[in-house]
């Protein structure tokens, strides 16, 4: 499928900040879910103008995440903020032609199915470079290609299940531990992104197109790399309770206060331990920073104040013991504050979330561009003038725009 040769010049670019580090890159994210949606999100706070695919209706599954909020839901708010949504079903033709026609003038297409699935639909790397032999593109799923388990289904915690990273943590007593964050998603997203970018530098530098690909399982792999080298180098085991950073060693674990909160502690460098011990008032445990028979002997320390009677001694001190902090104490945490970790949703001052991490000359980029869009809001902003047929105009208007209601969520499965 082609797009007509009187397709126009490149669109102009959305208004965004024009110091941003990526003001006028175009990227169009085919993608689903959180992986490739947290790299978009951090190249859109950045300036790019990302528009975002979803099916009509429903959206996609980051519209169903969390709680309520400003007209969608928290998930949703966070993941997309600064985006255009257009809404096209990628099975029908007419879909795929306007993709086709957004794809002549981006920079970066992302997408997350599995392996072959984006051929079959018409939009694989292959097909878009027909129309655009300069654009970047990066995919982003479960397994790789090239392997026995390319179409595998599976989400995170199948990714650090696999790679050995569940099976490193946890504890010899109750097994592997749920990590409460998405490591390989996330690791998986900033790979990906670190990679289509140099791709993009490439090109830009008079290089051909790219196709940049991760694979979650491998990410996750990656993230876990040092531990494993020291395996295969012979270090012996290397699970739960076994190494520092899995709780063998005293000065690397989260104790329990006499109030139920925690104090984290990771004094690592001797220093710090001396100083940790100093507090506790056990110097005798200098010696024994590496000694497990020790971790009881803390933990009973530990248990003896609450934990903010532990903070207050543990003031001006260079321990590297810091309390496990609920989501309540991280919004008012004045660090972050000054960060500018917590910040308000554009168009919604009265709503908080996450900041971005990344800082440039000593500033955060500027997050005031437009809060996350209902499904298909920008179809007509986006295809009017690409010179579409009218067959594939009348599609996409019926497409969009959306319902207002957030969306049940739906099965990943629907492209598969």
């Amino acid at each position: 499928m082609s797009v007509p040769d009187t397709q126009p010049d490149r669109q102009p670019d959305r208004p965004s900040d024009p110091t941003a580090p990526l003001a006028g890159v175009r990227v169009l994210d085919l993608s689903r879910m959180l992986p490739v949606g947290a790299m978009s999100q951090l190249l859109a706070d950045l300036g790019a103008d990302v528009v975002k695919v979803e099916r009509p209706g429903a959206g996609e599954e980051s519209r169903s995440f969390g709680a309520a909020v400003a007209g969608t839901t928290s998930g949703h708010a966070f993941l997309d903020r600064g985006k255009r949504s257009v809404a096209l079903d990628l099975k029908d033709p007419q879909g795929v032609r306007a993709v086709l026609a957004l794809a002549r003038d981006a920079d970066v297409v992302l997408e997350s199915f599995r392996p072959g699935v984006a051929d079959r639909l018409g939009v694989g790397y292959d097909d878009l470079r027909a129309v655009n032999p300069r654009l970047v593109y990066c995919s982003v799923n479960g397994y790789g290609t090239g392997g026995p388990r390319d179409a595998e289904p599976g989400h995170d915690l199948n990714y650090l299940a696999y790679s050995g990273a569940a099976g490193f943590g946890g504890s010899r007593t109750h097994g592997p531990a749920l990590a409460g964050i998405q490591v390989a998603d996330l690791v998986g997203g900033l790979t990906g992104g670190l990679g289509l970018l140099a791709a993009l530098v490439a090109v830009r530098s008079g290089g051909p197109g790219r196709h940049v690909e991760v694979g979650l399982a491998d990410a996750a792999l990656w993230s876990l790399g040092i531990h494993v080298s020291g395996w295969l180098a012979g270090g012996g085991d290397q699970g739960p309770e076994s190494t520092p950073v899995t709780g063998a060693t005293p000065s690397y674990r989260v104790y329990a206060c006499a109030d139920g909160r925690h104090l984290a502690v990771g004094a690592v460098e001797p220093q710090f331990w001396a100083e940790l011990v100093d507090v506790l008032g056990r110097p005798d445990l200098l010696a024994r920073q590496h000694d497990a028979t020790a971790i009881d002997e803390v933990a009973a320390v530990v248990a003896t104040r609450p934990l903010a009677a532990w903070l207050e001694l543990l003031e001006g001190r260079s321990t590297c013991a810091t309390a496990v902090q609920t989501f309540d104490e991280v919004a008012r945490d004045p660090q972050f504050a000054a960060r500018r970790m917590i910040v308000p949703v554009p168009d919604a001052p009265d709503v908080r979330q996450v900041g971005t991490p990344l800082r440039f000359d000593g500033r955060a980029p500027t997050l005031d561009r437009a809060a996350a869009p209902v499904v298909g809001q920008h179809n007509e902003e986006v295809l009017s003038a690409r010179g579409l047929d009218d067959a594939t105009l009348a599609a996409v208007r019926t497409w969009g725009p959306p319902p207002t209601t957030v969306p049940a969520p739906t099965s990943q499965e629907e492209y598969a």
